[in-house]
Formats: C-alpha cells, sequence, structure tokens
C-alpha cells in the first residue's frame, strides 16, 4: 500500500492506516513527542546517535508537510504514561531507537503501510531483523544482510603513536577526496555511489569538507601517488554525546604497511575534542578493521546490523 500526501490531512490518513495496521500500537509521533524520543535516544548515546542527530538539526518529531522528508513511527510505553517504549526514524533509511523483537515486527508492519522506497535498514541486531522479519514479506527485495556488526566505542585518549598527517579536508582538496570516497564506497557497498545520482554523492562529500567532518591524510612525498588520499574517515554523525565514524578507508596502495592504527587513533583523537565518545561499526568478518580498532583502544558496546536495498 502506497500512501502520498493530500494536502494538510494527510497525516490523519497515514496515522489511522497504520495503527490500523498494528492493532492500534504503531503511531506516528507528533511534535508533543519530541521531549520523549529524545529521552529514549539518551538511553544508549552510542547506538542511537542517528536519530539523535536528526533531533539536534531542531527537527521535531511530528511528520512535515511532505512525506518524502521522513516521518518518526513510535509505540507508547504504557507503563510509563508520556514516554516512549519504541521508535523508529523511517526516511530513505529506516533507523530503530529502543525497539524489542515485538516492537520491531509491528514497526516494520507500520514501514510497509507507508510504501516508501528504501535504501537501508541500520541500526541495534534485534532492531534491524525484527523489522526486517515483516519487511522481506513486501515488495522490496534486499541486496545483501549484513546480521552482525560490532559497534564499537571509544571514550578515552587513544592508545598508540597518532599519524600527525591526518588533518580535516580543505575545500580546495574536493577533487581528491571525492574518488577515495567514491572508492572507498564502491569497496564497501558493490557499487559506485555515482551510479545512484552523482549529484546528491558529491554533494554529501562537499558538505562533509566543508563541516570539517572528513579527515584524510594525503600523500605529499615525491612519486606517482604524490597528491592522493593515503587516509579518509568522515564524522558522519556527530552530536553533543556521540560522534559516529563512517567511511573509514586506506588506500590499497598503502595498506599491509602498519599505517592504519596510527590514522584510525588521530581520527579519534580529533573526534574527541568535538564529543566525549566516538563509535563505529563494522562488518564481522572483517577481522584486521576490528583488530584495527582495539589496538587503538575500541571497546565492542553492542551488535548491529544492516539491511541493504
Amino acid at each position: 500500500m502506497s500512501v502520498m500526501p493530500h494536502g494538510v490531512h494527510w497525516t490523519a490518513e497515514v496515522d489511522a492506516a497504520i495503527r490500523l495496521r498494528t492493532q492500534d500500537t504503531v503511531r506516528l509521533l507528533t511534535d508533543a513527542d519530541t521531549e520523549a524520543l529524545g529521552r529514549l535516544c539518551a538511553s544508549d548515546p552510542v547506538a542511537h546517535c542517528y536519530v539523535q542527530a536528526i533531533l539536534d538539526t531542531g527537527r521535531l518529531a511530528g511528520p512535515l508537510r511532505a512525506l518524502h522528508r521522513g516521518v518518526f513511527l513510535g509505540i507508547d510505553d504504557l507503563d510509563r504514561p508520556g514516554e516512549l517504549l519504541s521508535a523508529c526514524w523511517v526516511g530513505s533509511n529506516v533507523v530503530p531507537v529502543g525497539s524489542d523483537w515485538l516492537a520491531g515486527e509491528l514497526i516494520g508492519l507500520a514501514v510497509r503501510v507507508l510504501g516508501r522506497r528504501l535504501g537501508s535498514i541500520f541500526g541495534p541486531r534485534e532492531s534491524v531483523m525484527s523489522i526486517w522479519s515483516a519487511l522481506q514479506e513486501g515488495p522490496q527485495r534486499a541486496r545483501d544482510v549484513r546480521e552482525h556488526q560490532p559497534l564499537m566505542m571509544l571514550d578515552t585518549q587513544p592508545t598508540g603513536p597518532l599519524n600527525p598527517r591526518v588533518r580535516p579536508a580543505r575545500v580546495d582538496e574536493f577533487s581528491r577526496v571525492l574518488p577515495a570516497s567514491v572508492a572507498m564506497f564502491t569497496e564497501e557497498l558493490g557499487y559506485s555511489p555515482l551510479d545512484d545520482g552523482p549529484v546528491m554523492y558529491r554533494s554529501r562529500v562537499e558538505s562533509l569538507i566543508s563541516r570539517g567532518h572528513c579527515l584524510v591524510d594525503i600523500d605529499e612525498t615525491p612519486g606517482e601517488t604524490a597528491g592522493r588520499v593515503r587516509f579518509k574517515a568522515d564524522i558522519g554523525v556527530f552530536t553533543r554525546a556521540c560522534i559516529q565514524l563512517q567511511g573509514v578507508w586506506l588506500a590499497p596502495w598503502a595498506r599491509g604497511q602498519g599505517q592504519a592504527a596510527a590514522a584510525v587513533a588521530a581520527t579519534a583523537a580529533h573526534a574527541l575534542t568535538m564529543s566525549p565518545r566516538v563509535s563505529l561499526y563494522v562488518n564481522d568478518y572483517n577481522k584486521p578493521a576490528i583488530r584495527t580498532y582495539q589496538r587503538v583502544g575500541f571497546e565492542t558496546v553492542g551488535d548491529f546490523a544492516t539491511v541493504l536495498f
């Protein structure tokens, strides 16, 4: 079922459809739920930093006039009036907050009512997999299911040496950073981000650079790799309580030389000047990356999963 907005009445129509499909359990959140949603995010600031970052932009919990700009779904905590048991952001990505298995299944049914074309589901493993258990009966097929991704966190200064060359990329270095970002994305997901819309991806990279949220080590030594990005990492999610690193990448020609740990340590040290915690999640089969993060001082604090469409 695909629900499209019709003037000012679409929220009531969508909310009614969601309540009907979930036996009056899941509902569209309203602006009045913003503080409760913030408290739910604060219950685990590392796992829920993505949704908190949306709230930090000034976005309220209620839907905007355009459905395509994303909505928050929620389940009320019947034992604590005014509090939420579970919630979920539904934009191009589905990102749950505080859902157990049953809540996740119900939220998955609600997401199906919205009829959105999704890019991914990601977050705490139980929540993601329960949402997917409902969504997989729908029309959209998963391209990949990454069921175990250690969520790692560092809240003290990193161990080991710091790469002194790691720094925020400059705006005039966009043409150097973009190929590295594309290479990272392609290596991780198996296709180029430019295939789905080069303007949007280029804008994303430009935004990270302009905010000082793209950290790089650019090879300045003479030779064939001079001027190329040797290492990059993005402050992909930023909140006052936690930063989530994304897009961590070491150029193939720089691998196997023991450079990764010092570059990650320098990135983490920089991030900790902006927020008290720095986190990331990684595929469980990427053992070399996990060992690198552990060497720097990251500890596993949760289990994420991602469903890619």
